[in-house]
């Protein structure tokens, strides 16, 4: 029987291998450019999405975008949600450095403290109530001052923010703590109307100090911090008024002489105290003469270089009667006090006469 089959021409069994090949390599290739230009494509566009916006990376749990430099800072803070929130609108703040939006936390911070003065001033209550809710307003203008401390300080273009470290750090503390004095001066009644008005500016005054905190840390890491008042500029200046008060009977060089019994030029100290000009550069020395004066003297924070000398300490004596159960707030019962700002510069010197003959 003969074969269905014929016989296969070995060349032409060549030709349709070498075809198949050449279809297969064809179609590898292909399918490698299309890839390739895939690749190639996606890192383009990727790469113009990153010039176009060259910091963010995630997102909050509103689904905004947060910048490097914001997520760095607020990954510090306590309340980081609220850091989100604030510096996350700044403006611009994806191109904002860390020190850029320190200080634009204490903007914020300063614009809800003054929200909160607002509450407590415009809050109508009892007598008692009303004392304590004016106590409160002016601890949060303390506390305004010492953010405003901060600020300006922080702004000062021949000054870095690491090289302020100490002192910013000292102000925001003293914001913090005037914000939970305010708390504590209120009737329990009142505290919660307190904390809901202050939430805000003491969860931000918390965080602003958290930032300039970590700040510090990595400037001491470069090296970079130096110490504005030094021990010797301490010593200097706290030599300059011992030598002062021991080379000079201040009673004799006095600018205003207070006395009981009419001899001096006023009778009470308050009313001496409203004769220091506001914020000077030069000394005044109100001497006490020997007596008791019944006032509580209350030095203001506009009130520089004030130095009060006495006749000694069981000779002028100033005595008054303020006290918590009569709605007087404890921090403002001190017989003879001065508001807590960096800006007054009070020496309170009642002088131990020695009679020497």
């Amino acid at each position: 029987m003969s074969s269905p089959y014929g016989k296969v021409d070995e060349r032409e069994h060549v030709r349709l291998e070498a075809r198949r090949k050449t279809r297969k390599n064809i179609a590898i290739i292909a399918v490698s450019l299309v890839i390739l230009a895939g690749i190639v494509i996606g890192a383009v566009f990727g790469t113009m999405a990153h010039k176009k916006s060259p910091e963010t990376v995630e997102t909050n749990n509103n689904g905004d975008s947060i910048s490097v430099s914001v997520k760095a800072v607020c990954d510090v803070t306590l309340h980081k949600e609220k850091c989100f929130e604030t510096l996350g609108s700044a403006p611009n703040a994806s191109s904002l450095n860390p020190e850029e939006l320190f200080r634009y936390a204490v903007k914020i911070t300063i614009a809800e403290v003054s929200k909160a003065i607002n509450a407590f001033s415009s809050s109508l209550g009892d007598e008692k109530n009303n004392i304590t809710m004016n106590a409160c307003a002016e601890l949060l203008d303390l506390t305004i001052d010492n953010l405003n401390n901060t600020l300006t300080s922080s702004s000062n273009g021949d000054v870095t923010v690491p090289e302020l470290v100490d002192d910013l750090r000292t102000w925001l503390s003293s914001a913090g703590t005037y914000q939970r004095t305010c708390v504590e001066t209120l009737a329990p009644d009142m505290r919660p109307f307190g904390e809901s008005h202050l939430k805000n500016s003491t969860e931000l005054t918390s965080n602003a100090l958290a930032i300039i905190t970590w700040l510090g840390k990595i400037a001491d890491s470069f090296k970079l911090r130096r110490r504005l008042l030094t021990t010797a500029d301490v010593e200097v200046d706290f030599h300059a008024g011992r030598r002062l008060l021991q080379s000079t009977d201040l009673r004799k060089v006095a600018d205003i002489v207070v006395a009981k019994d009419g001899s001096g030029k006023y009778r009470t100290i308050k009313r001496a105290l409203q004769d220091v000009p506001e914020k000077s550069e030069k000394r005044t020395i109100i001497y006490v003469k020997k007596g008791v004066y019944f006032e509580n003297v209350k030095v203001e924070k506009k009130m520089w270089n004030v130095i009060v000398v006495g006749d000694g300490e069981s000779k002028s004596i100033v005595s008054g009667r303020l006290n918590v159960i009569d709605g007087t707030p404890t921090f403002k019962t001190a017989t003879f006090g001065k508001p807590l700002s960096v800006f007054v510069f009070l020496l309170v010197y009642f002088w131990k006469q020695r009679i020497s003959k």
